[in-house]
């Protein structure tokens, strides 16, 4: 007769946050705001086998059409970190290393893992830590301890540990916070341009009001240095938009585009083949819509982009010549949200 070996307790692992800061921050995020239940910070261990697909069932990567990171993914590597940030790996909390249920979309079933896109060296430090102390603990499967992130958070950068900080944590929300909240396909996928109705995962910033995130576009000619021509806006479900041609005649002039939840503005920022500058949502005081997205045509980040096959994978915008002299074909992507509110 065989006997299952009874779990261990592995104590408690004090987790030194220096150079591992954006990962601890994701970690206080779901034990202090998301998720502060009494077992929050409990990791029952489930052995290396499963880290991969915790991986796909927190929504940190997908392997449809291919195996990619969503912090390497348009249009979330644009809205949900820094949208020129080239080296942005996803973190996941619960760890991939904890026994996780499969994905829910029902948060009362199973909640949401809290996902951030970060820099390398500071996801892959909090990892190391978390493997040196199972090493130690000789720690196997079904296994259990748990994390304390506050009594050495002293010796972390406090501008980026803010859910780790005080008795009672700030919640609010950074913008950087986000979480999976429908997977259609068992592996992930998250296609380029992003496909919201065949089966691609969706994403949320978590703990606010505010609903998936999408992806527009918008597509035009520029023919000589001041007439826009054969403009289509593409709103979140891909709906088409055609717009009557303008001019920019001066340097520095802008035009609003009409048709998407929020107005797309453009602007001149000097003659024929200079880039060309946009600014979906724009406000006279940054910060006060959801939707708010500024970037030009020169702009690359951390995804798949419309001139991914043209060999410039990470460009918001593809750029071509265009059928005539004096004629460039623009098409850019950007993030948007299905309301003007984001609600």
């Amino acid at each position: 007769m065989f006997y299952k070996r009874a779990p261990t307790d592995l104590g408690i692992f004090q987790v030194d946050c220096q150079n591992s800061e954006s990962a601890c921050n994701n970690a206080c995020f779901y034990i202090r705001c998301l998720n502060p239940g009494p077992d929050a910070n409990k990791i029952t261990y489930t052995g290396a086998q499963n880290n991969e697909q915790n991986r796909r069932e927190s929504g940190c990567r997908v392997n449809n059409p291919s195996a990619a990171s969503v912090c390497r993914s348009f249009p979330f590597s644009q809205a949900f970190t820094d949208k020129l940030a080239v080296d942005q790996q996803c973190d996941e909390w619960p760890p991939a290393l904890a026994q996780q249920q499969p994905f829910d979309p029902n948060p009362l079933v199973r909640p949401p893992n809290s996902l951030r896109c970060m820099p390398g060296p500071e996801n892959g430090s909090l990892g190391g830590k978390l493997a040196a102390f199972l090493r130690r603990t000789n720690a196997a499967r079904d296994d259990f301890f748990r994390v304390d992130f506050t009594t050495n958070i002293a010796s972390a950068d406090q501008r980026k540990v803010q859910y780790c900080l005080g008795a009672k944590p700030n919640c609010d929300q950074d913008g950087r916070q986000f979480g999976m909240v429908r997977k259609a396909v068992g592996g992930g996928k998250i296609s380029s341009p992003y496909n919201f109705d065949k089966n691609d995962n969706r994403y949320s910033l978590l703990g606010t009001p505010y609903k998936e995130l999408y992806q527009c576009s918008v597509k035009f000619t520029r023919d000589g240095d001041q007439d826009i021509r054969s403009i289509t806006l593409s709103d979140w479900e891909d709906k088409d938009f055609f717009l009557t041609d303008f001019q920019l005649p001066n340097n520095g002039d802008t035009h609003l585009m009409q048709g998407l939840p929020k107005d797309l503005q453009i602007k001149r920022t000097g003659a024929f083949g200079s880039k060309i500058g946009f600014f979906y949502a724009p406000t006279q005081t940054p910060g006060q819509n959801i939707n708010e997205f500024e970037w030009d045509s020169d702009m690359s980040g951390n995804g798949r982009g419309p001139a991914t096959n043209d060999g410039q994978p990470d460009r918001f915008c593809r750029v071509a010549n265009g059928n005539g002299p004096n004629k460039q074909d623009f098409e850019c992507y950007f993030p948007c949200y299905r309301k003007a509110n984001g609600r």
